[in-house]
C-alpha cells in the first residue's frame, strides 16, 4: 500500500454487507514494463501513476487495495453510469497526460522512462452484495462479486483500453449524451469463467477519448555573449556520458567533491525538478531546466538561483556525437549582484573555468574507463 493515500471512510456506519460498487482502474502492460526495464525507475513511475489514479477520484470512493498494477475502489452502489463514465474519463485523461510528460519533461533516458508511453489503462465496473472486513485501518472486500470483478480483468476484449461495465450496472446513458462524449459507444461482450456463471457485460473503447496536449514545454534561457564556454573530446558514446552526468547516483560516485544529491519533491529527475547538491558545507538547490534531443545531440540544462554573490547561474551541457567520439560542450552564464562582484568577475570566471574543467576531466575518465 502506498503511504499517505488512504481515503477517509465514506460512512463509518457502513454495514458488514451491502450492495457495493467495485471500480478497478487497471494499468495494462505493467508486467512487461517492470520485467524489461530498470527496477528503480519503473517502481517510481508506477508509484506516480498509481497516485495519479487515486487522486483523480471525484466520486468519494474508498481504496480497498493496491494490487500491483490496479487499484480496487469501492463505495455504496448509488452512482449513475453517466457519473462512472465521467470518472473514467477524468482518470484516463490525467493518466495519459502524465505519461506524455515522460517524453516532454523527463531527463533520464533509461528504458523505464522511455517506455512508459507504452502503458495503457482499462476500467472494470461491477456491483453486488459484498462483505466488508475491517483489518486495522483498512477495509477489505470479500464475496463472490469481488471474485467476479477480478475475473473480468481477464476478458476477451481485443481493445487495449476500455471501460468494462458488467450487467449489474443499470444502463442510464443515451448514446446522444452530449457533443463532448461522442466517443461513448457501447459494445456487447460475454465471458465464461471456471466455477462461475457466464458474465455478460458491455464495454466502451477509449481510443477516441481526446487526451489534449501536455502544457509542458522546454525552453532554454538565452545566454549572454560573455558566457564561459568549454569543450572536451571524450572517447565514449553520447548515451554513456549523458547517463554518467544526469544519473545523480553515478555523478556522486565519480565526483568526490559532491557529498550527496537529494532530489526534492519527487523520485525522478525531470524538467522543473529541484535537487539539493551537497558540496562541502554548502547545500545548493539546483533546478533541472530540461532535455532536448535529436539524432546526434542531447542538450541538458541546470539553473542555480544564487550562490556567493552570483545569481541566475545557468549551465548548459551539449553532448554531441562526432564519428566515434563525443564532444562535450559546457556553457556557463551568470549575473553578479554587487559592484564589487563585477570588478572581481575575471577572478570568478577563472574559478568557474577551473572547477568545470576538473569536473569535465573526471567525467571523461569515468566514461572512457567504464566503456
Amino acid at each position: 500500500m502506498l503511504a499517505g493515500i488512504n481515503k477517509p471512510a465514506l460512512n463509518e456506519a457502513m454495514p458488514s454487507q451491502q450492495e457495493t460498487l467495485i471500480f478497478i482502474p487497471d494499468i495494462s502492460g505493467f508486467t512487461n514494463f517492470v520485467n524489461t526495464t530498470e527496477i528503480s525507475h519503473s517502481r517510481h513511475i508506477i508509484s506516480e501513476l498509481m497516485e495519479i489514479i487515486i487522486n483523480s477520484d471525484i466520486s468519494d470512493m474508498m481504496v480497498s487495495e493496491i494490487e500491483g498494477d490496479a487499484v480496487l475502489f469501492f463505495r455504496d452502489h448509488s452512482l449513475s453510469l453517466e457519473s462512472l463514465i465521467q470518472q473514467c474519463e477524468i482518470t484516463y485523461r490525467n493518466f495519459h497526460q502524465h505519461i506524455i510528460k515522460y517524453d516532454t519533461e523527463r531527463i533520464c533516458r533509461c528504458g523505464a522512462c522511455e517506455n512508459a508511453a507504452g502503458l495503457s489503462l482499462k476500467f472494470i465496473i461491477h456491483a453486488g452484495p459484498v462483505e466488508i472486513i475491517s483489518i486495522k485501518d483498512h477495509r477489505k472486500l470479500h464475496g463472490t462479486d469481488v471474485i467476479k470483478a477480478h475475473k473480468l480483468m481477464k476478458n476477451s476484449i481485443e481493445e487495449n483500453e476500455y471501460i468494462l461495465i458488467s450487467n449489474t450496472i443499470k444502463r442510464d446513458v443515451d448514446l446522444s449524451w452530449d457533443d463532448n462524449h461522442k466517443w461513448v459507444s457501447f459494445k456487447a461482450g460475454i465471458d465464461h469463467y471456471e466455477g462461475l456463471d457466464s458474465i455478460e457485460y458491455e464495454y466502451i473503447p477509449l481510443r477516441e477519448v481526446p487526451i489534449g496536449k501536455s502544457s509542458s514545454s522546454i525552453t532554454f534561457p538565452q545566454l549572454s555573449s560573455q558566457r564561459i564556454t568549454l569543450e572536451s573530446k571524450i572517447n565514449a558514446p553520447v548515451d554513456v556520458i549523458y547517463d554518467y552526468y544526469t544519473d545523480f547516483n553515478k555523478r556522486v560516485e565519480w565526483n568526490e567533491e559532491i557529498r550527496e544529491i537529494i532530489l526534492k519533491n519527487g523520485n525522478l529527475n525531470k524538467s522543473g525538478s529541484i535537487h539539493a547538491c551537497l558540496i562541502g558545507n554548502n547545500s545548493l538547490d539546483i533546478e533541472s531546466i530540461g532535455r532536448l534531443e535529436d539524432e546526434d545531440r542531447i542538450i541538458y540544462g541546470e539553473r542555480l538561483n544564487k550562490f556567493r554573490g552570483l545569481r541566475d547561474i545557468i549551465n548548459i551541457f551539449t553532448f554531441e556525437k562526432q564519428g566515434d567520439v563525443t564532444i562535450l560542450k559546457v556553457e556557463i552564464d551568470y549575473k553578479i549582484k554587487s559592484f564589487l562582484g563585477k570588478i572581481m568577475k575575471p577572478v570568478v570566471n577563472s574559478m568557474l573555468r577551473k572547477q568545470t574543467e576538473k569536473a569535465m576531466q573526471k567525467l571523461k575518465n569515468v566514461s572512457e574507463k567504464n566503456l
